[in-house]
């Protein structure tokens, strides 16, 4: 392979090195999403995502999209959240598995599986699936 490549590589790891832009990617995973939503879904400032949103389009990582006064952001290439739902499973207990049922975010709405989900908590004898600490905190908060 030539050089150039493991640079354009190192640069792509090395932007998906930060933990908040990895799970930026995997709520990006199969959606598009504004600011405002990934604000809501991970709990973080609006200032601190919109960075993280800058550094990724930068690096070519997503796309944008207006509508109207709203800009979707949708991941350029898939195989970024593959390799993110990859790593993400290397570090949980439970293994993926292929075929797995697909859970709702109570706040969100976000359609997810088991192994993807960033949290979960238990309510009222059920077990409630979040994609990130933004909707847990919520949840918590009206329940």
């Amino acid at each position: 392979m030539p050089a150039s490549i493991f640079g354009k590589n190192a640069s792509y790891l090395k932007v998906l090195g930060h933990a908040k832009r990895l799970e930026i990617i995997c709520l990006l995973h199969g959606h598009e999403l504004t600011v405002n939503q990934i604000v809501q879904m991970t709990g973080l400032r609006q200032a601190g995502v919109s960075q993280h949103l800058m550094t990724l389009k930068q690096s070519h990582l997503v796309l944008t999209t207006k509508i109207g006064k709203e800009v979707y952001y949708s991941l350029a290439v898939d195989k970024f959240a593959t390799l993110s739902l990859f790593i993400d499973g290397l570090t949980k207990s439970r293994p993926m598995t292929l075929s797995e049922p697909t859970v709702i975010d109570p706040i969100c709405q976000m359609a997810l599986t088991p192994s993807t989900t960033s949290y979960t908590t238990e309510y009222d004898g059920v077990r409630q699936y979040f994609c990130g600490k933004g909707c847990l905190k919520e949840f918590h908060a009206s329940h």
